[in-house]
């Protein structure tokens, strides 16, 4: 098998090796540095415009809500039952104390007769439609609030290092999860840190993931939904490998190796084939692909297009006697002869005439079949299998005509005539070759259908039937007048034949016996005649004197003139047989 190699410069597999080694490490990294900065988010929630976040991460009150305020948040705030069923979700499972944005101003003492107790929010309110105390302690130190598993707060000093904090916040839009689809698997991530599959809301900066397409969509500032790539400072643009920002604008670029998905972000390796140019298969091989060509080809030589193997030439295959190889698109066949069918296992003959094809009569004939048509028709010109009445006059009515949808009729004519419409009918006229100048070299004779040409003195016509040469002819030979040409029907092929051998019709053949009756007449008149002239010749001779001598000027012109007796009619060259019969004409002598 032949083969094609594309060869390319760059080690793909070594790349692609090394970018997956890269993304791991990376993401360690970025792990790492959340964990150090006291980032880490366990998980989170949105409901409407407002996030929550948990945070496992020992921290006094004040660190706690420096480390909120770096995502533009602070300590949560529980102020409605919707917060508090909002903590309640994140705080399941979950053991130990977490700081929450409630303080005691430094200086002021508890207030057990008011919600707060004197306490206010980190946002500096103390406005709250909901509140949980766990006792009733009073104090005059500077104090914080956390919360249990129990959801209970509790008042403590605010430089205690407790498991946790959870933070609060707040946006003016945010984006609505996409509508389920069965066929795709969704997964969310925020810049608060935590993602899931099941979020509602979602924070500006968001990003969908869909699989297994890979397409990402941008949750932006207004609330809606951005195909990336976008902005490459914000989640490196949606793009797996690598933003850049080309003509102001952001694009993805995947590494060497890798080519960009349709959804512009996403990279997939390269299919090296989807570039190949193989007419028939390609296959991968290592960094480049091979060209192959199917059973019954070959590969041609610029290595991609296959060419076909004629195995009949090639004497592949051996077919039985009555059979013929075949040459198939990559294959080969044993099929019987034209005009014989396969019946039990043999070649028989074919027999065409059951199905009719000929107007007229049909004979079957081995492998083949033969149509000929009753005596006074003749083979159509175009159309072999019909059969069409001869014409022996200057005009015959039309034949095969056909009304057609506007009430004009369709006619057929007879080889060598034309159609005249008249008002009692259609009739087929006889076209006068002659007079056109066109058909013949020197002269031409019209005849019913059909014309001849023939020749001046000294020339003959040549096989073309058109041209006139000069005769090879010695002096004196007494070769003189016109030569004529007979017109000789043309034989059909072996598919198509004529029945009957002449065209000769009764009155035809009685206008040859008139015209020999009458020639035998003229001739004996003749005879009469001279020999009347002869006895006046010799009783005249008696009477010359020596003093009045008479003269007497005698003076014969014979000519011959040809007479054009049509026998047979060519139905397809539309030339006819004539043979020329010379009659004698003797003009009286002139005293």
């Amino acid at each position: 098998m032949k083969t094609y190699y594309l060869n390319s410069s760059l080690n793909t597999v070594f790349l692609r090796k090394m970018f997956k080694e890269w993304a791991t490490v990376t993401a360690a990294l970025q792990l790492l540095l959340l964990q150090v900065t006291g980032q880490a988010v366990k998980s989170g929630l949105c409901i409407e415009n407002d996030c929550y976040t948990i945070h496992q991460d020992s921290k006094t009150f004040q660190n706690a809500n420096d480390a909120c305020s770096t995502q533009q948040g602070h300590l949560m705030t529980v102020r409605s039952t919707v917060a508090n069923d909002a903590m309640s979700t994140l705080m399941a499972n979950e053991h130990g104390d977490f700081w929450i944005g409630l303080q005691l101003p430094e200086g002021q003492c508890t207030n057990n007769d008011i919600t707060l107790r004197g306490y206010k929010w980190v946002t500096g309110e103390e406005s709250t439609r909901f509140s949980n105390w766990k006792g009733n302690d009073s104090t005059c130190t500077q104090q914080c609030v956390s919360v249990s598993s129990d959801l209970t707060w509790e008042e403590r000093p605010c430089q205690d290092k407790l498991a946790g904090f959870l933070c609060e916040y707040n946006f003016n839009k945010t984006c609505e999860a996409l509508p389920a689809d069965t066929d795709l698997s969704i997964l969310y991530s925020t810049p608060l840190g935590f993602q899931g599959a099941d979020l509602r809301s979602l924070p500006p900066g968001s990003t969908a993931t869909c699989s297994p397409s890979g397409f990402k969509v941008y949750c932006s500032s207004k609330g809606d939904w951005m195909m990336g790539p976008w902005d490459c400072q914000i989640d490196n643009g949606g793009c797996e490998y690598q933003c850049q920002m080309i003509n102001s604008q952001p694009q993805c670029i995947c590494p060497p190796g890798s080519q960009l998905k349709d959804n512009k972000v996403a990279c997939t390796e390269i299919d090296i084939c989807s570039i190949a140019t193989c007419e028939h298969t390609c296959v991968p091989h290592n960094d480049n692909y091979l060209c192959m060509c199917e059973d019954g080809y070959d590969l041609d030589t610029d290595g991609k297009r296959c060419r076909d193997i004629d195995e009949c030439k090639m004497g592949q295959v051996v077919c039985r006697q009555d059979q013929v190889c075949v040459n198939t698109p990559g294959s080969s066949e044993c099929k019987c002869k034209p005009g014989f069918k396969e019946d039990d296992g043999k070649c028989e003959d074919l027999d065409e005439c059951s199905s009719s094809p000929c107007e007229h009569n049909c004979i079957n004939v081995l492998g083949s079949y033969q149509c000929s048509c009753f005596e006074g028709y003749s083979q159509d010109s175009k159309n072999h299998h019909k059969c069409n009445p001869l014409c022996f006059d200057i005009e015959c009515p039309a034949v095969g005509c056909a009304e057609k949808t506007n009430s004009s009729m369709d006619c057929n004519c007879y080889d060598g005539f034309v159609l005249d419409t008249r008002e009692n009918g259609y009739f087929c006229v006889d076209i006068n070759e002659c007079e056109m100048g066109t058909y013949c070299e020197q002269l031409c004779d019209n005849s019913f259908g059909s014309y001849t040409c023939y020749c001046h003195d000294g020339y003959s016509i040549d096989s073309d039937e058109y041209s006139c040469v000069p005769e090879d002819t010695e002096e004196g030979s007494g070769t003189t007048g016109v030569t004529p040409v007979i017109s000789i029907l043309v034989t059909p092929t072996s598919n198509y034949t004529v029945e009957g051998g002449t065209l000769l019709t009764s009155g035809a053949l009685l206008g040859i016996i008139i015209c020999i009756v009458v020639m035998t007449l003229v001739l004996v008149f003749l005879v009469h005649h001279i020999l009347k002239q002869r006895t006046k010749w010799d009783i005249s001779s008696d009477f010359k004197s020596s003093g009045a001598e008479r003269e007497v000027g005698l003076q014969q012109v014979t000519t011959e003139k040809y007479i054009k007796i049509p026998l047979f009619l060519n139905r397809n060259s539309k030339t006819d047989m004539n043979v020329l019969l010379p009659v004698n004409k003797i003009k009286p002598a002139i005293s």
